[in-house]
């Protein structure tokens, strides 16, 4: 039995040019969980991550802070399969005026309440992505999406070399996606789930002989009580 963990990166740089870079308070989180996560002896016999900067970034902060063998990270695999969808294209085919952080934030200063539209807008955005009826027009489709994330877990299962405890550093699309899938949640309600995941919260996957188990989503016990002040959702 192996026990695979995947880690949603800490907070971006939401809203900023350079989305894919962790914001100071994201940097925190990393090291802050890695701190839990060593004070509750959890150690990481193998650890893959996503190609993108904020992935590197909080699997960095996270296994220092844990004190993880330097072979370890070291040997962390790289695989962009685990990387995230690509919003700014995908709210671009909404609204070309959507491709860059600057188009949405002028949309948004148009309304009264700014959250409530970005919300309206990404579910308006992602609904069309996913329908599959305007595919042709992304530059990755749904299903290309969902293919992926199936090809990214698989990739874990293939190459653990007999580890029991894989952490895998990725972002909340991928993650979603796994708990969508393996609770049987329609596509349709990936985002509800989505919206739910917390920067730097860990997820636990069981993998056996009897396949695939999803064992805990969105676990971020670490940023409670006196560490509210560090959970965040983008």
């Amino acid at each position: 039995m192996t026990c695979i963990y995947p880690i949603r990166h800490g907070q971006a740089s939401f809203g900023k040019d350079d989305y894919d870079c962790l914001s100071p308070l994201g940097e925190q989180q990393a090291t802050h969980l890695g701190a839990d996560l060593k004070r509750r002896g959890v150690r990481f016999d193998k650890v893959f991550r996503g190609s993108m900067l904020r992935h590197q970034q909080t699997a960095k902060g996270c296994l220092h802070a844990m004190g993880a063998d330097e072979s370890i990270i070291e040997n962390t695999i790289v695989d962009a399969n685990w990387n995230e969808y690509d919003h700014q294209d995908i709210l671009a085919q909404l609204n070309p005026a959507f491709a860059t952080p600057a188009g949405v934030k002028q949309h948004l200063m148009q309304h009264k309440n700014p959250n409530v539209a970005l919300q309206n807008v990404i579910e308006e955005a992602f609904s069309r992505w996913m329908s599959n009826d305007f595919a042709q027009q992304y530059t990755e489709s749904w299903m290309a999406y969902q293919s992926r994330i199936e090809l990214a877990i698989q990739n874990v299962i293939d190459h653990n070399e007999d580890a029991k405890h894989i952490a895998v550093f990725s972002s909340g699309g991928p993650i979603a996606v796994l708990g969508q899938t393996l609770l049987n949640i329609p596509a349709s309600n990936l985002m509800k789930v989505n919206w739910t995941l917390v920067n730097a919260g860990i997820t636990k996957i069981i993998h056996s002989k009897k396949g695939l188990v999803l064992s805990s989503l969105n676990d971020h016990s670490a940023f409670e009580g006196n560490h509210r002040h560090l959970i965040t959702y983008k």
